[in-house]
């Protein structure tokens, strides 16, 4: 699912059937996505929401991704915690 467009119905349906095919254990947010939709994408697989992650916008001074080297350690070590489970 992309942040530069609205997923259309048959969009979101594709990616559930994947998801669930090739049982994906964790689906991510980004932290400037509106979280609806992952959130209805993981109450229809078995995924859980594993975290959210940092791409097109650094978090705010202080916070967890507030450099870009904080943002990709944050983001390896959400991933990794998420996918080990």
């Amino acid at each position: 699912v992309s942040t530069e467009a609205e997923a259309s119905a048959g969009d979101v349906a594709k990616l559930i059937d994947q998801i669930r095919a090739e049982k994906i254990p964790a689906v991510f947010m980004e932290n400037i996505s509106d979280p609806r939709l992952l959130d209805r994408i993981a109450s229809e697989t078995d995924a859980k929401i594993g975290g959210t992650l940092y791409s097109d916008a650094l978090s705010p001074a202080g916070g967890p991704a507030a450099t870009y080297l904080d943002m990709m350690d944050y983001n390896v070590r959400t991933l990794v915690a998420a996918l080990r489970t």
